[in-house]
């Protein structure tokens, strides 16, 4: 049996793979070439797009993905999410709109869908963001972003997966936030963390891993991948924290790569 095994692309782009069987979750392409530039052929090869919400971010690469891919490709994601795609020119009878409490099975792994919520940006971040003048540096970014026809907020239906495989489980963010009223599992195997959106971010974060329990983290999403709305996260502040107050949590936080993390 091949063991779980867990890639980080960059932003909020995971693959999880077992058995032959990938998950791909928030596929996106970096506009920045400073950063790591994902393979596109590991993406086509996928048996599964989950998107946690309809971010540009976390949607515009998916388009080039369907019309390339290898495999009958399904999407799986809300209903304002499809709208997008379908307009990207994505044939609907390959979308599954999901919504809190389904579950999916696909291959060895089953998905519980759950209700999150996106971070809310802060006024340091909001602030120190439109003042710097990386807004006229990146201009053709941002008007590309503006351009997509992306009408989401922060109050757009956001999603995290409950995954099951092999006796182990993964649970994936899409953004640094939790429904308030939701109940979590605690202590999944793994945590998944996107690392971006606030300026007290470290403390913020810390305040999710207390209330999840995670038994090991993962960090994505600190790179600066769609500047000049994204920068490029400092991760030690938030690992010294965590180091003090949940001693017991190791944090994995390493570049997006093309390499798997065994888990």
């Amino acid at each position: 049996m091949n063991n779980l095994r867990v890639k980080w692309y960059g932003t909020a782009t995971i693959l999880i793979e077992q058995n032959g069987t990938n998950l791909l979750f928030d596929p996106f392409l970096p506009l920045s070439k400073k950063v790591f530039q994902p393979p596109m052929d590991e993406f086509i090869t996928a048996d599964g797009i989950f998107v946690t919400h309809d971010h540009y971010d976390h949607i515009s690469a998916i388009p080039e993905i369907m019309e390339r891919s290898i495999n009958p490709l399904n999407i799986y994601c809300s209903e304002r999410a499809q709208d997008i795609l379908v307009s990207k020119g994505i044939n609907s009878s390959r979308i599954f709109c999901i919504a809190p409490g389904d579950n999916i099975s696909l291959g060895p792994f089953e998905i519980r869908v759950l209700k999150s919520k996106h971070i809310v940006f802060n006024t340091g971040l909001i602030v120190k963001t439109l003042i710097n003048p990386r807004i006229l540096y990146y201009w053709k970014n941002l008007r590309q972003i503006l351009n997509t026809g992306d009408k989401s907020d922060i109050e757009m239906e956001t999603l995290a997966f409950d995954i099951n495989v092999s006796n182990k489980r993964i649970f994936l963010m899409g953004s640094l936030n939790l429904d308030a009223e939701t109940e979590y599992i605690p202590g999944a195997d793994l945590l998944i963390l996107p690392f971006q959106g606030r300026s007290d971010i470290s403390s913020y974060a810390i305040s999710i891993v207390k209330r999840l329990q995670p038994k090991k983290i993962l960090l994505d999403h600190f790179d600066d991948t769609f500047p000049p709305l994204t920068s490029s996260i400092d991760t030690n502040r938030f690992i010294i924290l965590m180091q003090k107050e949940c001693p017991d949590i190791p944090v994995i936080c390493t570049g997006a790569s093309a390499k798997w993390i065994d888990f």
